[in-house]
Parts: C-alpha cells; sequence; structure tokens
C-alpha cells in the first residue's frame, strides 16, 4: 500500500525529479545533437544553455499555474512544466523569426536544433522522471486546492454509516450555545461538554480570523474514560446539533479497520489494485459534504495504516483518494476518537483529583505510558506526536448513583414504560454493582429486563 505524502513531501520530490530530468536531458541533447548536426554545440555552452532554460521554465511555469487554475484545468505537474518549456522556446523562435525578417530558413533550422537538442531530450526526461516518481509512490496530479473536486460515484459500505446531505445548507454563524443542548441528553459528563464548547469556540473565533488550520479541521478530540459512561452519545449529540448548521456526520468503527486491505475501503484502493475502481469512503462522504463531523470509534483496534493516515488528515486538513490521487479538503470539520486505553486509571484520575490541570496532566501521561498488544507480535500505542495534534483530551468521569438513575429513567420512558421515579431508584440499587463492573449498558439491559418481566 503506498504511503499519503504531504504537500511538502511531494514538492521536494518535484524539484529534485526536475533538477535530475534537466541533467539528463543535457546528456541526452549533447549525445544525440552531436551524432546528428554537423554543427555542433559543445558541452559547456550547453550546459549554460540549459540553466538559463531552467531557471526561465520556473517563473513562466509559475506564470501559467494560476492561468489553469482559473479555467480549473488539471494537469500532472511535469506536463505543466514541459508545457512551460515548449511555450519558453516557441516565443524564442517567434522572436528570432520575427527580428530576421521573417526567414523561414533560419527559423526552420534553429527549430531543428531546439528540437534535437532541447524539446526531446527534456521531454523523454520528464516522462521518466515521472514514472519514477509514481513508482515511488508519489502522486503528481495539479489540481485547484481551493476547488472541491467532483463527487466520486459509488455506494456506503457497512464498514461506517454516513448522513450526507445532497443540499448543503448554507452557511451562517453558529452560535456555541451546544452545552445547553448536550447536557439535556449525556447525563452525568458537564465538565466534559463545557470543555468541549469552550475548545469549539476558540477555534471557530480562529477560523473568522482566517487561520487556514481551523479553516479546514476546526477541532480534534480524544474520548477516554470508562466504557458505557457517554463519549459515543456525546459525540453524536454534537453531530446531530451541528445538523441545523449544514454538518454531516461519518462514525467509523476502528475495530473495522484492523488490517490494511479493510484501510483500503477506507481511502480506496491504489491503483491497479482490486477495488481500485470504487471510492474511498472517507473521500466520498467529504465529496458529499465537506463539512462532517467523524466520530471515530476505539482508535486503538485500528491498523497501524488507520494511524498514520489519521495523523496526516488531523495535520494537513484533508484526505487523498489513492486510486486517483486527487485531495479533498475538509471544511471545519470535528473529528472525535474514543479510546478505552487505561479507562480504569482514568477512571481512578477522575475520582482522586479535581484541579482540571492536574488530571490533564495525569491522562496525558497514562495514555503516553499506554501499550495494547494486539497479538501476532503487534502493539498499539499513542504516541505523544499523535496527542501533539489533538486540540484537547477529554476525560470522561464515572457515572454516580444518581446518574444511573436518572439515565434508566429516561431510557425506560424513551420505550414508553410507564414506570414510576422511585421504581427506577430500587432498581438501580439492584443493579448498581452491575453498572459499576460493566457499565451502563449491561446495566440498562438488566434494568429493561426487569421491568418487563415483572
Amino acid at each position: 500500500m503506498r504511503k499519503t505524502r504531504t504537500e511538502k513531501e511531494i514538492y521536494d520530490m518535484v524539484v529534485l525529479l526536475y533538477l535530475v530530468a534537466h541533467v539528463l536531458a543535457c546528456c541526452l541533447g549533447y549525445f544525440l545533437g552531436n551524432y546528428l548536426f554537423e554543427s555542433r554545440i559543445g558541452l559547456l555552452p550547453l550546459i549554460l544553455l540549459y540553466v538559463v532554460h531552467y531557471i526561465s521554465s520556473l517563473f513562466v511555469a509559475g506564470g501559467l499555474e494560476p492561468l489553469f487554475k482559473r479555467f480549473r484545468i488539471r494537469l500532472n505537474l511535469f506536463s505543466l512544466v514541459f508545457l512551460s518549456h515548449l511555450v519558453l522556446i516557441a516565443s524564442f523562435l517567434f522572436l528570432v523569426f520575427w527580428l530576421s525578417g521573417w526567414n523561414s530558413e533560419k527559423l526552420l533550422n534553429l527549430g531543428t536544433y531546439a528540437l534535437i537538442y532541447f524539446i526531446l531530450p527534456l521531454g523523454v526526461s520528464l516522462f521518466a522522471m515521472n514514472l519514477i516518481g509514481k513508482a515511488m509512490g508519489y502522486s503528481f496530479t495539479f489540481e485547484d486546492e481551493d476547488e472541491q473536486k467532483a463527487m466520486v460515484k459509488g455506494s456506503q459500505s457497512e464498514t461506517a454509516s454516513s448522513t450526507n446531505h445532497k443540499e448543503v445548507k448554507a452557511d451562517k454563524p453558529i452560535v456555541w450555545n451546544f452545552a445547553d443542548y448536550a447536557k439535556q441528553v449525556v447525563v452525568g459528563q458537564d465538565h466534559a461538554i463545557e470543555t468541549i464548547q469552550k475548545v469549539l469556540i476558540a477555534n471557530s473565533k480562529l477560523a473568522d480570523l482566517g487561520n487556514p488550520k481551523r479553516q479546514r479541521i476546526l477541532a480534534s478530540f480524544l474520548f477516554v474514560g470508562p466504557t458505557g459512561v457517554g463519549k459515543t452519545e456525546t459525540a453524536k449529540a454534537l453531530a446531530g446539533w451541528l445538523e441545523d448548521y449544514g454538518y454531516s456526520s461519518l462514525r467509523l468503527d476502528a475495530n473495522q479497520f484492523s488490517d490494511r486491505e479493510a484501510v483500503w475501503t477506507l481511502l480506496g484502493s491504489p491503483k491497479g489494485y482490486v477495488g481500485s475502481d470504487k471510492p474511498g469512503l472517507l473521500p466520498y462522504a467529504i465529496s458529499q459534504n465537506p463539512k462532517q463531523v467523524i466520530l471515530i470509534d476505539e482508535i486503538e483496534k485500528a491498523d497501524q495504516g488507520f494511524y498514520q493516515f489519521l495523523l496526516q488528515m488531523l495535520d494537513e486538513g484533508y484526505v487523498i483518494e489513492r486510486s486517483t490521487g486527487y485531495r479533498y479538503y475538509l471544511q471545519r470539520a470535528i473529528v472525535i476518537i474514543t479510546s478505552n486505553l487505561e479507562n480504569k486509571r482514568i477512571a481512578e484520575i477522575m475520582e482522586k483529583i479535581s484541579d482540571p490541570i492536574q488530571i490533564d496532566i495525569a491522562v496525558r501521561k497514562t495514555l503516553e505510558e499506554a501499550v495494547v498488544w494486539l497479538g501476532g507480535g503487534r502493539s498499539f500505542r499513542i504516541t505523544p506526536e499523535f496527542l501533539g495534534r489533538i486540540d484537547a483530551i477529554i476525560p470522561f468521569r464515572s457515572l454516580g448513583f444518581e446518574d444511573l438513575v436518572e439515565i434508566a429513567y429516561r431510557d425506560l420512558r424513551g420505550l414508553g414504560l410507564k414506570v414510576s421515579y422511585e421504581t427506577v431508584y430500587e432498581l438501580t440499587q439492584k443493579y448498581y454493582p452491575v453498572a459499576r463492573e460493566y457499565g451502563v449498558r449491561y446495566f440498562l439491559k438488566k434494568v429493561q429486563e426487569e421491568v418487563l418481566t415483572q
């Protein structure tokens, strides 16, 4: 599987291959010209001509780039530089033709020399460098970065569920009163909800001030803590609340991407591999609507390839569809990652420490030290590099007795069961040890069974 390249890596490789192509073309032109012509160009003058030609072509390519963006024309980067060479040589020949009094014989002679010494060697060399770069896993597609690419046709997969709006609502200022809404949906996690809102408000203001990073990834969160305490429900609440502002939601179960082949379904298979004709799930969703709330559940269960893709997306704010090399930019997306790593230790930290700063330090150290063995000699750990890309680590606390009573009461009433608060209180007392040991989901299951079988 090819590695996803950053913009800087691609730029550095283009510069290197472009220079190598000129050196190779100079050698080819020298030997080819000296073989075909009696009146030959010496090696030193030819080198000087290539140096001047190299520098001039950079300016021409820089001028052509905005022109192609203006008319939304996509080209391979090596095709662009070769076109700049042709423009430069054609301009030179026209100038000589005009200064010579429209002497067609002189134009023909110079044109032949230009073809043998420059055009053919450069064409062959640039084509070879393009093939070498692609063989190394680089994509040199020249495209308009400000334009969202055409929608990829395809169907959704069972490995991810998405809510994509065909008609995206017009942008309108977000009134960040999410906490008021979320506290009515999620019980017992007020501190986590308030922290999320605080980060979103700060990053939204940065985006309004023109911060390019916040224009693409508005915020990224890592939800940690005991299982069944509201991590996923909080993410769902945020996604539902943002629907009024034109957002769509995409949920990815990291357990479904536990091997490399499964990761390909996320970004698309590399060109030439089986399945490369089908779009990747994430590029497809972004092409439908770049404003996404992306929920990634239980990151520690995913393959390392999934982890590397996530680092790139958080850092650059786009994903690359592997079969085409197209970039799909996010628009103020929100990425939420959940993890059950060291959930019991984190629960203890939340119970013993009250200062938010000390909690943050203790949770970070706990996560950096955590290692999960996946079998087959493979392991997973959250690196400081990854934590550095996350805007906020949100620890969720264990739910108290009163929280469980409220959750059970809401759940039973939501099922249409007419049950009194006193009955729910008694059932919570009975099954409270179950909740502490196995989480809220199993606790609710036992309470439901009790009520339905009475």
